[in-house]
């Protein structure tokens, strides 16, 4: 098989010259095998939940509330043991997630290790341990050791975990990055800031909407930003990268024309979500835009899917998916300072739900 025709079968924005060998491709395989085999009990409990009454009012209610949904719920799914079973699968499957992947990874380093490193990693500023925030500490999704767990996890994460068991599971999650940055109100941007830009997933889709833009990418993991350094560099690209707090970047005060985020705000507490719009409202010069895209609030869903959501970020290590999901973003994004505040689905059930607001380019004095 040619590398072209390897490439038309690697997932968008994986290298296709990274090939496992057999063990390690198989146990990864197995895990997304393992994961897809659950479909026929999720069949299951949908439909026992869906067939609730109690469950299916939820939708209507004045004030919805997603405790009422689960607990619902629990009375539809008393007697079977399929989400039982769901959960310990799932479990373990994290569990062993990123053990596999890393080991994968050790057994092949002579070969892969050219892929993963940074060109110039000494060029991504740090702004040190003194601005890393508590919630930093959390393993997010179960990840064995945090997302600095492996010297390589940014590789590690992007290349193995995302290309043999998030792609299989969630499609082409790619795509959904390039609409968001495709939704921005303007297409003139010279200075563009992605905060939690993670390996650059997000960041490679502005790069590539906003070609003339000087791109600033931001993240709390170093692995991850040495490994976007590398997509970047591959693609002939050079990104300001920053190793800091989104709430806190450190970055010049009004310096960017477009702050923007993709699924970013579900992995921080309340009060950082509050400082992250505040530090975008900062960074933005006047007339600049905000677009953070992030999880669908419960609100926007099918009470299935609102309660499958709540349910797996319970069980899946996202202690503040439900507080962004009940979040009321606009106000947020109005005790910023920012006008013009509206939110927008992007796809289907709600998600990528979108937030636009703009810095007012003469701030209102208050009467």
């Amino acid at each position: 098989m040619t590398r072209d025709e390897i490439a038309a079968r690697v997932p968008d924005g994986m290298n296709p010259d990274v090939r496992l060998h057999q063990r390690g491709r198989a146990e990864l395989e197995f895990l997304a095998a393992q994961r897809a085999a659950l479909d026929p009990l999720r069949a299951r409990v949908k439909a026992r939940i869906e067939a609730s009454p109690e469950a299916a009012a939820w939708a209507d209610a004045p004030e919805p509330r997603i405790d009422d949904l689960r607990a619902a719920a629990e009375r539809a799914l008393a007697g079977s043991a399929d989400q039982a079973v769901i959960g310990a699968a799932l479990r373990w499957g994290r569990r062993s997630l990123t053990p596999r992947a890393a080991a994968a990874f050790q057994a092949q380093r002579a070969e892969l290790a050219e892929f993963a490193e940074a060109p110039d990693p000494a060029a991504i500023l740090d702004r040190g341990e003194e601005v890393v925030p508590r919630y930093w500490r959390y393993e997010f999704h179960g990840t064995t050791g945090g997302w600095d767990g492996h010297e390589h996890m940014g590789f590690v994460h992007h290349e193995l975990v995302y290309r043999y068991l998030l792609v299989p599971a969630y499609g082409d999650i790619f795509r959904q990055r390039a609409e968001v940055a495709a939704a921005a109100p303007r297409t003139d941007y010279t200075a563009v800031c992605d905060l939690g830009c993670g390996t650059g997933q997000y960041t490679l889709k502005l790069a590539e909407r906003f070609p003339g833009a000087r791109v600033t990418g931001v993240d709390l993991s170093l692995t991850a930003l040495r490994y976007a350094q590398r997509r970047a560099a591959d693609r002939g690209l050079a990104w300001d990268l920053v190793r800091a707090p989104a709430e806190d970047t450190g970055l010049p005060t009004g310096s960017q024309d477009l702050v923007t985020s993709f699924i970013l705000l579900h992995e921080v507490p309340p009060h950082a979500i509050r400082g992250i719009f505040a530090e975008a409202f900062r960074l933005l010069r006047p007339g600049g835009d905000l677009v953070f895209s992030d999880v669908a609030p419960y609100r926007e869903r099918a009470p299935y899917q609102a309660w499958l959501d709540d349910w797996d970020a319970e069980n899946g290590n996202e202690p503040w998916w439900r507080s962004t999901a009940t979040a009321e973003l606009v106000e947020t994004a109005k005790e910023a300072g920012f006008t013009e505040v509206r939110q927008q689905a992007l796809g289907p059930g709600g998600y990528p739900w979108v937030t636009f607001a703009r810095r007012p380019v003469e701030k209102e004095e208050s009467t």
